[in-house]
C-alpha cells in the first residue's frame, strides 16, 4: 500500500515539473499607483537574449536568466527594482513611492524591450 502512495506522489511531482515549462508564453503587466510589475514566460531558449538585454539596460548588475535568481539592487541613478529569472521566466517589481518619474520609465522601457524580445521583432 505505502508503495502505491509512494508512486502516486512521484507521478504528480512529475507532472507538476514538466508543467512548469509547458511552453505557455505570456506577459502580464500591473501597473497601479503604488507598483509596477512585469512577468512573462517564454521559450527557454530567449533566456541568453533576455539576460544580455537585461543587463545593459541595469549595468554594471548582471543578470542570469538561465538559472533561478533573485536581484534587488539599486542602479546608479538611485533606481531601485527587484528581479527575478529562472529559465522562460522573468519577474520585474519597482516600488513606485520609492522611485520617481524617471525610474518608473526606464524601467517600464526595459520592459516593453523585454515584450519586443518575447514577441519575435
Amino acid at each position: 500500500m505505502k508503495m502505491k502512495y509512494l508512486l502516486s506522489a512521484l507521478a504528480i511531482a512529475a507532472l507538476l515539473t514538466s508543467c512548469r515549462h509547458s511552453g505557455e508564453t505570456y506577459i502580464k503587466v500591473k501597473d497601479t499607483d503604488d507598483y509596477y510589475r512585469f512577468s512573462a514566460a517564454f521559450n527557454e531558449d530567449l533566456s541568453p537574449r533576455i539576460g544580455k538585454f537585461i543587463s545593459e539596460e541595469v549595468s554594471p548588475i548582471h543578470i542570469n536568466p538561465e538559472i533561478d535568481s533573485k536581484v534587488i539592487t539599486v542602479l546608479s541613478d538611485q533606481t531601485k527594482l527587484t528581479v527575478e529569472t529562472s529559465p522562460g521566466e522573468v519577474m520585474v517589481f519597482l516600488k513606485k513611492d520609492e522611485n520617481g518619474p524617471a525610474s518608473y520609465h526606464r524601467v517600464k522601457n526595459m520592459c516593453e524591450g523585454i515584450k519586443e524580445i518575447i514577441g519575435g521583432k
